[in-house]
């Protein structure tokens, strides 16, 4: 057939089968499919691939995009992330999508900051954190060892543990290199508190004690208390009275 009259058969049959009912043009696709060959269904098979595998995150308005993503789990997002870097961007990108995961992880999310990649990182951070902490890999553990008894006060104030033990003495540790900065003889320590100059305790013996660190000296004693019963009130009100009032 020549090529003027193979285009107006084309033409022909093309105004036919769009008059076709959907069924109708199903069955016109079936038939012209049995009498193919192996080179025509070879050249169908490629396009067709083309023709379904449509970018849709890169097609639709973004405003659109951003509608679609937040039906999906962030552990799917994630996954999306990966199939070509015009997703991540699109992904990345969503702000209410990376907030909402935050919220869900029980975050306080400051709305003035709309920075959608800032949200997906702290979500990141969160997730990793999360795994670490059931892996029991958060946290690093070191033992300090200097007590002979049991320790039963601490109290950490930047970058500083106190210790008190019923060996009667208080302990001042680096808690970055495990070193002890200061120890010091005492009471029975069922509180602490300290600063870089003084320690304060409170005591079984029910009495409060003010000390040195460089000393190790007692500079003030109190008591009043008649019984252990009192520490807990004692310990967060009493002691941090008298803590504030030493260390003014």
């Amino acid at each position: 057939m020549e090529r003027k009259d193979f285009e107006t058969w084309l033409d022909n049959i093309s105004v036919t089968f769009l008059s076709l009912t959907d069924l109708q043009k199903n069955e016109t696709l079936d038939h012209l499919i049995s009498l193919s060959g192996a080179v025509q269904l070879r050249h169908l098979s490629n396009n067709l691939e083309t023709l379904l595998k449509r970018d849709f995150l890169k097609l639709l308005p973004l405003e659109l995009s951003f509608y679609l993503l937040k039906w999906l789990d962030p552990q799917t997002l994630l996954t999306c992330c990966l199939v070509s870097k015009q997703w991540n961007k699109v992904i990345s990108a969503c702000t209410e999508v990376w907030q909402t995961a935050c919220k869900n992880l029980g975050w306080q999310i400051d709305d003035s900051v709309q920075d959608a990649l800032h949200w997906k990182k702290v979500y990141l951070k969160a997730i990793l954190r999360m795994k670490q902490l059931e892996d029991h890999e958060a946290f690093e553990t070191s033992s300090l060892i200097g007590h002979s008894a049991r320790v039963y006060a601490l109290y950490y104030k930047d970058g500083l543990l106190c210790t008190g033990s019923d060996d009667l003495s208080a302990k001042l540790w680096d808690v970055s290199t495990g070193q002890c900065v200061y120890g010091i003889q005492t009471h029975t320590c069922a509180a602490v508190k300290f600063d870089e100059q003084k320690l304060v305790t409170g005591s079984f013996d029910n009495t409060v004690a003010c000390w040195e660190w460089s000393s190790g000296a007692r500079t003030q004693h109190f008591r009043g208390h008649t019984g252990a019963g009192g520490l807990p009130f004692f310990k967060v009100r009493i002691l941090k009275y008298f803590y504030h009032k030493i260390a003014s």
